[in-house]
């Protein structure tokens, strides 16, 4: 029942102390706006799906929380793990960091040693960081602050990403980290903060630039970018890789795009594009870091969205990076969308020239992905303000040969012919004939991509809806382990105690079984507890936890006016008589087997047994 291997070192007494000093109200409440809508419970608009009208709720009383428009709902843990779109036990962390509480460290040596060199790279980063925002604000940094103004960046959007300056020194971090005590020889050459000299010294990497310091998802900075301020080069210098930093796996500006409240992401080019949305109240930008856009990075990018807003820059390189990263973000069942920024201009520029508001329109307006692949087409075929119409029907045909979609196909067939002045139906025949004599494939189907997509193992994801035995629940075993959480000190007064084999085999027993063992042993419980139990596990193609937390919020509800004890005697009265009711249809399946009469004869004598105990349970 561990979440992963990770926590198996982690005592459930640590977890739930954890869970316990973490308030639910409080760690939600750095998320959503919580209103008392209710005697009972706390609500705000979801922050896991776009609503108008709040339908996220959290119980302060029983420390969960559940959206019944979404239907997600969990622990504190669950929020953490959903919000950060993080691991368990990446959830426990910074839960654990958040109250003071230090986790146990794995007996690996070999693990604690990168946990320590990790630790120490990311303090070396940090006193970086806050060297270079210092250098920035004095008067050395006047040449950058100057910079900035003529960019039209505010300080406050400054402070926010974090920026500084490197000052035009050779060794003046170098010196600084010193003076700091951090001044390790293996770390200074893993940092890629430095060169190394000839004579085996170090010297800054970055020197006279403005700098971008770079977090990674949860906030965390893992390298840095350094722009000229004047019309040397190379104009941007990023830090290499290292041990915390990998070309091509992270998103500049995710870190504060992932809270916003629209649920798409603008993927534009540069830093000065990102912090110039941002700026502009287009929060949910961010930027590939230099790198022509990567399968770790849309995988990233699928993690906080499904809708993707491409918005390279408008030059002849920008439109071919657009082109070659759509492919790669609709293989992982991303919806793209081209924004389309006229003149020639960069989103900065853009916003600079004409403000914030008309490039929201663009934005709104960001074209649909195959009219950008048609129109991209439409000018690499234009001669001197003529189209070539043999090379733009070629690349035209090419392009929808790809859709697999007949309706679609045949709708831009229709505007192909209008650019081409010929029929539409020649227009879809020479479609047809590109993709009959084609290969393809069922991975070339959108669909397809985005099922597939979902079943690659995520935590966020539930798996597949063909549902094996060991996935079963009815909605009393639910009830009944709700109940049970919610109620223990009724343990002792039940008429008959349910025991493990009373649910359904698999998820469901393990579940109880752990249950039953803590009421069993006077243990305390609680719906929070119980939902621990439940992270990763799947019932019916949903996740256990969000079952689980609905029926916990509507219990009082369902069962208003009725007395627990007696609620709980029934419900298991009826758990117990479904599960005699399983036994009996299998028991009655293999006592007519005629290939195997051994278990045949035992079989029939099980069903004596069975339904004595059934009829049994009935009278009462």
């Amino acid at each position: 029942m561990s979440n992963s291997t990770s926590s198996r070192t982690i005592p459930d007494e640590l977890i739930e102390e954890i869970k316990s000093r973490n308030d639910i109200v409080s760690v939600v409440g750095q998320y959503v706006r919580l209103d008392k809508r209710s005697s009972a419970n706390l609500f705000g608009l979801c922050p896991f799906h776009h609503e108008d009208t709040p339908s996220f709720s959290v119980s302060p009383s029983k420390q969960i929380f559940y959206c019944f428009g979404c239907h997600k709902g969990g622990n504190v843990i669950t929020f953490i793990r959903e919000i950060e779109k993080c691991t368990w036990p990446q959830a426990l962390k910074i839960l654990a960091d958040r109250v003071g509480i230090q986790l146990p460290e794995p007996d690996d040596q070999a693990y604690r040693e990168r946990l320590e060199r990790t630790a120490s790279l990311q303090k070396i980063y940090l006193e970086a960081a806050r060297y270079f925002y210092h250098s920035l604000h004095s008067p050395a940094g006047d040449v950058a602050r100057r910079y900035l103004k003529a960019r039209a960046i505010s300080d406050s959007t400054a402070k926010k990403f974090g920026l500084g300056y490197a000052l035009d020194e050779w060794d003046g971090l170098l010196l600084h980290l010193r003076r700091q005590g951090l001044d390790d020889h293996q770390l200074i050459s893993q940092s890629g903060l430095f060169k190394r000299g000839k004579s085996d010294g170090f010297y800054d990497l970055f020197r006279n630039r403005l700098m971008f310091p770079i977090f990674d998802a949860m906030g965390k900075i893992i390298a840095f970018g350094g722009r000229v301020l004047d019309d040397s080069q190379p104009k941007y210098l990023n830090s290499p890789e290292t041990p915390l930093y990998t070309k091509g796996r992270h998103l500049y500006g995710l870190n504060l795009a992932k809270s916003s409240q629209d649920k798409r992401l603008v993927l534009v080019e540069g830093y000065m594009d990102t912090l110039a949305m941002h700026q502009a109240g287009i929060d949910n930008a961010v930027a590939a870091l230099g790198t022509a856009m990567t399968e770790a990075q849309a995988n990233l990018i699928r993690k906080y969205t499904d809708q993707v807003i491409v918005g390279f820059d408008a030059d002849a390189a920008g439109q071919n990076a657009a082109l070659r990263s759509l492919d790669i973000l609709t293989s992982r069942g991303l919806k793209v969308t081209v924004l389309r920024v006229p003149d020639g201009k960069d989103p900065d520029e853009f916003i600079r020239k004409h403000g914030p508001e008309r490039f929201k329109v663009l934005i709104d307006q960001a074209l649909p992905l195959l009219d950008f692949k048609l129109d991209v087409a439409r000018r690499s075929c234009d001669v001197h303000g003529n189209l070539d119409i043999l090379a733009f029907q070629d690349q035209a045909c090419t392009i929808l040969a790809k859709e697999d979609n007949a309706i679609v196909r045949e709708l831009y067939a229709g505007k192909v012919s209008e650019w081409l002045h010929a029929s539409a139906d020649s227009v879809v025949r020479e479609i047809e004939r590109r993709r009959e004599g084609s290969e393809s494939s069922p991975a070339a189907d959108l669909l397809h991509q985005q099922l597939a997509a979902r079943k690659k193992p995520d935590a966020a994801a539930p798996p597949d809806t063909a549902q094996p035995a060991s996935q079963q629940a009815t909605r009393e075993e639910i009830y009944l382990l709700c109940f049970l959480a919610e109620h223990p000190t009724l343990w002792g007064r039940l008429e008959q105690q349910p025991v493990p084999v009373d649910f359904s085999e698999g998820v469901m027993q393990a579940v109880a079984s752990r249950l039953i063992e803590h009421l069993a042993a006077g243990k305390p419980v609680d719906s929070g507890g119980l939902m621990l139990w439940s992270e990763a596990l799947v019932v019916h193609g949903r996740f256990l936890t969000d079952l689980l937390a609905k029926a916990s919020m509507k219990l009082d509800e369902t069962f208003a006016g009725q007395d627990p004890l007696k609620t709980m005697n029934e419900l298991v009265r009826t758990v117990r008589l479904e599960n005699l009711r399983r036994q009996l249809k299998e028991t009655a399946a293999l006592a007519q087997d005629p290939d195997r009469p051994a278990e045949a004869a035992l079989a029939r004598r099980k069903l004596l047994e069975i339904n004595q105990m059934i009829q049994k349970l009935r009278s009462r």
